[in-house]
């Protein structure tokens, strides 16, 4: 974020007295605490919408709220055209994933902010229901054309060559969850999701999960979606499990760490099942190596696919004990 993007600042009724930058962002210190000031490359129209679902469940569970300027709007352009948001800053320390008490009390928040993120009016009408098919399709497109660039290289290196013994195994079973899930009715979960008016944060990961002294709070809510909470809940799940060797046992808690606010529906434990069983890291290794220069590849490559077949057999597990009766 460059320098110039701190002219916006001049658009809020505060005194601004020294600036820094953060993650992707410039910290404020202002006469109001501190501010955080970030590039929002969404749709401006969303902002009233999500600023709405926030005041609506501000009882229930605290978040970072987007600041309105002099004008009464919630985001402004600097003189490049620009869009930056201002939000409140939420002072603690981001969920620490080694910690299992902490992950619990990420789903236990997670499920509460479901529960206060609904909304059944008419501008949530405008929104589009996001249908995961969509998304594995175009994973399952990208792994395609990566097999068959692999296929045509003379010269393999010892990660292209493991990478392309791994791959009927994986694109089959990509291709095996695609089918199940086309044959879902994409009508009745859109229904489903715009009768209960679900929305979701779009983008739940530990760090966005913050705990402060008294509270556990949930920030960067920008890239919410219309859509159910298995969204947010497959997310975290899986990045998780990934780092537990999918334990079961884990896995079990954290369900029903979610489940002590809100149990799924049926049509949503089936959405989460099929995109658990989706072989997305697998995809996460090959779209990696396709869209980096192949003449030097990290070995860290090599040991996320390794790992990844290592993890398999745990994962099966995992899916029959939690979704397999």
């Amino acid at each position: 974020m460059n320098d110039r993007a701190v002219s916006v600042l001049e658009n809020y009724d505060m005194e601004v007295t020294r600036t820094f930058k953060g993650r992707g962002t410039i910290i404020c210190e202002t006469s109001n605490g501190f501010r955080v000031l970030k590039e929002y490359k969404g749709n401006t129209e969303k902002l009233e919408l999500l600023d709405l679902l926030q005041e609506n469940m501000s009882e229930t569970v605290n978040t970072d709220r987007i600041v309105r300027n002099k004008e009464g709007e919630l985001f402004c352009k600097d003189a490049d055209g620009m869009v930056y948001i201002l939000k409140e800053q939420i002072d603690g320390r981001e969920c620490n994933y080694k910690s299992e008490e902490e992950i619990l009390q990420a789903f236990r928040i997670m499920s509460k902010l479901h529960c206060g993120m609904r909304y059944t009016g008419e501008m949530k009408q405008t929104l589009p229901v996001p249908y995961y098919v969509e998304e594995m399709e175009k994973h399952t497109r990208e792994c395609r054309h990566a097999r068959n660039y692999l296929r045509k290289l003379k010269i393999k290196s010892d990660f292209e060559r493991a990478l392309l013994r791994e791959y009927e195994y994986f694109m089959q079973k990509a291709e095996d969850i695609l089918k199940q899930v086309r044959e879902e009715n994409r009508e009745e979960y859109e229904d489903f999701v715009r009768y209960n008016g679900l929305f979701c944060h779009g983008d739940y990961q530990y760090h966005n999960v913050i705990f402060t002294k008294n509270d556990t709070s949930i920030i960067n809510l920008e890239r919410f979606a219309h859509d159910s909470g298995v969204r947010d809940f497959y997310l975290l799940f899986r990045k998780i499990s990934e780092k537990a060797d999918w334990s079961v046992t884990l896995g079990e808690k954290m369900l029903d760490a979610y489940q002590e606010n809100r149990s799924f529906a049926p049509i949503e434990l089936k959405q989460l099942y099929y995109r658990l069983a989706y072989p997305d890291k697998f995809w996460k290794i090959v779209n990696f190596y396709y869209n980096s220069k192949k003449s030097w590849i990290p070995d860290k490559n090599m040991e996320k696919l390794e790992n990844l077949i290592k993890q398999e057999k745990t994962k099966e597990r995992l899916l029959k004990t939690l979704f397999i009766k």
